[in-house]
């Protein structure tokens, strides 16, 4: 999951090592709660707040959005669009500020679920929890830079998350307020980047 603030980064993040472990320190459960997100067939859509921590100490609150459809997703933040093939693993990057556009591998790994740009070290389920959208499966990720933590419907969406450094510095906190089990059909091909999927009335950051 590409959420706001982290999309440029992880979309073109190198391809050495991506989203594997070395360690051996996944459980069987996370591997499978990782695998729902990253290989579901579910259609849904997801608006969020989201809430980035910039180093200089400023707080910016923001939106994101989700759709997924089978193997197709797309990621939209107020500065970038993504679609991505799930399946085939290629994705579409779109900057919104310069309206460049640029594809590979990396992005689709950026979108798909659990984002599988960085090295897992290890990864654990913390149990059920309860959300407004009801319960969720919470997930805890480390790699060589941050702790993820993740709050996984049963269909595979991500409804929560937070980026902390390892140095215990917050980088993100995303909190869905929107969730529906569909998507629109036409949204999913580069072609579709031009334009928001996202109606103007949702478009609302968390502040």
């Amino acid at each position: 999951m590409a959420v706001a603030g982290m999309v440029s980064m992880l979309a073109t993040a190198s391809a050495s090592g991506a989203g594997q472990d070395t360690s051996g320190a996944i459980s069987d459960d996370a591997r499978a709660l990782i695998a729902r997100t990253r290989e579901t067939q579910a259609a849904y859509s997801i608006i969020a707040s989201v809430t980035l921590y910039k180093p200089d100490g400023s707080i910016v609150g923001e939106w994101s959005a989700e759709f997924h459809d089978r193997n197709q997703h797309r990621v939209e933040t107020p500065r970038d669009r993504i679609v991505a093939d799930c399946a085939e693993m290629t994705g579409t990057y779109l900057d919104l500020a310069t309206m460049k556009a640029s594809q590979n591998a990396a992005i689709a790994r950026a979108a798909c679920g659990v984002q599988a740009n960085s090295k897992i070290l290890s990864a654990k389920v913390a149990g059920p929890r309860q959300n407004r959208f009801g319960r969720v499966d919470h997930l805890v990720v480390v790699d060589e830079e941050n702790v993820r933590t993740y709050d996984i419907a049963s269909d595979g969406a991500i409804l929560g998350a937070t980026i902390t450094g390892r140095d215990g510095q917050k980088r993100l906190m995303m909190r869905a307020t929107y969730y529906v089990a569909k998507a629109p059909s036409d949204i999913f091909l580069p072609s579709s980047l031009g334009r928001s999927a996202v109606p103007a009335n949702l478009r609302r950051s968390s502040n």
